[in-house]
């Protein structure tokens, strides 16, 4: 597959139906306990587009065992669906890592770029809700301490 066939991060956010996942599911159990390298990509891939975390994970699980023992090719591939199950599960410097190596060997993989883009948003965004989650901590340990303090005050 050359990257230009494969679709956009954005496109592959959108689960596949349940009857899809079944299909890529049942063939690698008949073919289990040595599924080829194109069934267990296949499922892998699918379970990476689930909506289930348990499925993300085992998707994960896949890609790193066809990742550890394929062809650059596959690799390559591997480290895309890598990067994007890692960014679904919200392990974004994972995802960081995997999408950087694949942007190191690709650099104008468009599908590449759009996970980058994808990754970096969603860091700014938890980034800024924790510094607000921090600041209304502050916030609220700053009213609790004054409170606390007109408190000890009073009983004098």
């Amino acid at each position: 597959m050359t990257s230009d066939k494969l679709p956009y991060a954005a496109d592959a956010e959108s689960p596949l139906k349940d009857s899809e996942l079944a299909v890529l599911r049942s063939q690698y159990e008949k073919e289990d306990p040595y599924p080829s390298l194109q069934t267990k990509f296949n499922y892998a891939w699918g379970l990476i587009k689930s909506n289930a975390r348990q499925d993300q994970q085992d998707g994960v699980r896949l890609l790193s065992e066809i990742f550890r023992s394929s062809p650059d090719r596959r690799r390559r591939e591997c480290l895309y669906y890598l990067g994007l199950g890692n960014y679904r599960l919200g392990n974004y410097a994972e995802a960081r890592r995997y999408n950087d190596s694949l942007l190191e060997i690709e650099s104008g993989n468009m599908q590449a770029q759009s996970l980058k883009d994808l990754i970096e948003d969603k860091v700014a965004k938890e980034g800024l809700y924790g510094v607000a989650i921090v600041g209304g901590l502050a916030v609220a340990a700053g009213v609790v301490g004054g409170l606390i303090m007109r408190s000890a005050q009073r009983k004098r």
